[in-house]
């Protein structure tokens, strides 16, 4: 992990929040001594009791600790740190989304794979739920953008197909039309990440070592996958 550790949890600035309820925001790829800024938004201090309780049933503490494997420990900031250490100067400023996205959705099982949590089962059944969440997050961007969805159906899908909160699925809907292709590379990376790492496993099958792996994949940089599995070769 990054030694020193210079990520920083804050409250997510007013004119950010609306959008989703958290992001890590990595050192800037010329100033890579700065810190990272793993933001939060709280509820809005105007909404209703109701709406509170919606965002907090989805964002509950077992969804909390997912999260913050995503975005941070070993995803976003992980990742990122990583990238910005690489010799080329190309591959610091400029990221694959599906390459970033794609690893923090690849950690979350991992991590729990690899003992975190000690076989707690709520624990797990939020993992899967979050991962259920980048499944739909893929088909909600090709529906809403490229088959005429509706806003009814798009929140159905969320609430009655995935299993999310009604705060969680109207805020998704604003966050589905803003970012067009975005919310397809959690899915689209977490697959690309999953066959390379069997690849690589098949190939060296009992030298395969789990940590070594993922530093030869974190090295490159925020690379497009399909240059990966040469890559880490």
């Amino acid at each position: 992990l990054p030694d020193p550790d210079r990520c920083q949890v804050i409250e997510m600035p007013e004119f950010q929040r609306g959008n989703s309820l958290a992001y890590m925001n990595g050192a800037p790829a010329l100033d890579p001594d700065a810190p990272s800024m793993y933001a939060i938004s709280p509820p809005a201090k105007d909404w209703t009791a109701q709406r509170t309780q919606s965002l907090l049933e989805e964002y509950n503490r077992h969804m909390l600790q997912v999260l913050t494997i995503h975005e941070a420990y070993p995803g976003h900031y992980v990742q990122l740190e990583y990238s910005s250490r690489t010799p080329s100067f190309l591959r610091r400023v400029l990221q694959s989304g599906v390459m970033v996205e794609g690893w923090a959705v690849y950690t979350e099982q991992m991590m729990l794979d690899q003992g975190y949590g000690n076989g707690d089962l709520q624990l797990r059944l939020n993992q899967l739920k979050f991962y259920l969440r980048a499944v739909c997050n893929a088909i909600l961007d090709h529906k809403l953008h490229a088959a005429n969805m509706s806003d009814e159906e798009a929140i159905r899908l969320m609430v009655d197909g995935a299993f999310q909160s009604e705060e969680e699925a109207r805020a998704k809907l604003i966050r589905a039309k803003q970012t067009s292709t975005q919310l397809s590379t959690y899915f689209v990376g977490r697959m690309a990440m999953v066959r390379l790492r069997d690849q690589v496993q098949r190939e060296l099958g009992d030298k395969f070592s789990l940590g070594r792996y993922h530093e030869a994949v974190l090295s490159q940089g925020s690379v497009p996958v399909k240059y990966l599995l040469e890559l880490v070769r």
